[in-house]
């Protein structure tokens, strides 16, 4: 099975289908993939290619290349999680309700404490940006004519972006970054009723104005609000 190199190297293509088969469990912990012959029969590629697409998942934790044994897959608990390809995988390979679970739960945690640190921390010029950015995502919504969805959800992650960067954390920052890639894939399966999103402003503007007035606590209350009813919103 030959793949189109055009937009992607081709390890990648090998790298997915073989991440995307261990995240289902199509094979057990400490199980051994295929021989180099065998996968290189199945995919078309050579064994450079595949070699390189197993040194990738190796570095992501799903498999191990062990002396005489073969490559070995590991245990779930040894997967980077954090990982926006794996995070992506997860979501592509039918556990959509646990993963937006997941997610949810890890962005109210991060994003609360990033809240209640911005509150603190946040320069006028890093709250005059999260504003902005709140005035785009009103802008967005009050076109309900021509609603995007695709330009409203990068815009409110803009949004939380802006938020994490003024917590001036940057541990906080990057695992926000991070994430963004898998969020972003795990809201295509939110709601796109113009109508639940137009409530979950006045949450989005409780937050600005936690921040603004530099109260910590009611930034972080705001946010864990808001993530409560986005989860409540989720189509399950």
């Amino acid at each position: 099975m030959a793949y189109n190199t055009m937009h992607r190297k081709l390890y990648e293509y090998v790298e997915e289908e073989i991440g995307l088969q261990i995240i289902k469990g199509e094979f057990e912990p400490e199980s051994t993939l295929p021989n180099e012959d065998a996968l290189c029969a199945k995919f078309g590629v050579s064994r450079g290619v595949i070699r390189e697409a197993i040194k990738v998942l190796q570095k992501k934790g799903l498999v191990l290349p062990r002396p005489k044994i073969g490559t070995q897959i590991q245990p779930r608990s040894r997967w980077n999680l954090f990982d926006a390809d794996v995070l992506v995988w997860t979501l592509k390979a039918g556990q959509q309700l646990k993963f937006l679970e997941n997610i949810t739960e890890v962005r109210m945690i991060i994003e609360s404490e990033a809240a209640k640190l911005s509150a603190e921390r946040a320069t006028p010029e890093e709250i005059t940006e999260i504003q902005v950015r709140f005035n785009r995502l009103e802008d967005i919504l009050n076109n309900e004519i021509e609603f995007n969805y695709e330009a409203y959800l990068e815009t409110d992650m803009d949004f939380h972006s802006a938020i994490l960067e003024a917590s001036h954390n940057e541990l906080l920052a990057q695992i926000g970054r991070t994430m963004r890639h898998a969020v972003q894939t795990a809201r295509q399966a939110d709601t796109h009723d113009i109508n639940i999103l137009l409530a979950s402003q006045p949450f989005h503007a409780a937050v600005i104005k936690a921040i603004a007035h530099k109260d910590p606590e009611r930034a972080y209350t705001a946010t864990s609000n808001m993530f409560d009813q986005l989860w409540k919103d989720i189509p399950v």
